[in-house]
């Protein structure tokens, strides 16, 4: 278990420009990973977005009953390391993805967002790349899906996402 870092940002640190992608926990146990043991994984097959970001923020699934299809924390970037599912999870040696490889996130403090982000409307979320002060302003999960100036994310929002979202106002 790690201790409070006196150099983690608090919430009124971190610039609205700062670069966020949002996550998908599905299980509380890796939410105990992110919350105690301080870090987050990514498969490298599936991370079709960029993660040259600063922070992580979890979406949890119904699995978290109360907390479910919202984000409500975030915690800041440490390092990015390559790892095998059996050496990040050793306790799960037989799973069918063990020998895969993960980014490995390392992680600061979970900070708390002081209004939840609710998806009103079920729909699948994988990652979500946005920035900190859209988190601050979202009142729904789509309104992350529109970067308000990310280059870098061209791809994305060229996939056609724009369109699904103007076709939800």
């Amino acid at each position: 278990m790690h201790s409070d870092c006196s150099n983690d940002p608090s919430l009124d640190d971190i610039p609205a420009a700062a670069p966020v992608l949002v996550c998908v926990v599905t299980r509380p146990a890796d939410f105990e990973r992110v919350r105690i043991e301080r870090w987050y994984r990514i498969p490298v097959g599936r991370a079709r977005v960029s993660l040259a970001v600063g922070y992580l923020a979890f979406y949890q699934t119904a699995a978290f009953d109360a907390e479910r299809w919202a984000v409500r924390y975030l915690a800041a970037v440490r390092a990015v390391d390559l790892a095998y599912r059996y050496e990040l999870i050793p306790d799960e040696p037989r799973h069918p993805r063990a020998a895969l490889r993960y980014y490995r996130f390392s992680l600061g403090s979970l900070l708390r967002l002081p209004m939840a982000i609710p998806s009103r409307r079920l729909r699948r979320v994988t990652f979500i790349p946005t920035t900190f002060g859209q988190l601050l302003t979202a009142n729904d999960i789509v309104d992350l899906w529109q970067p308000a100036a990310a280059p870098q994310w061209g791809d994305v929002w060229g996939a056609g996402v724009n369109a699904r979202w103007k076709a939800m106002m």
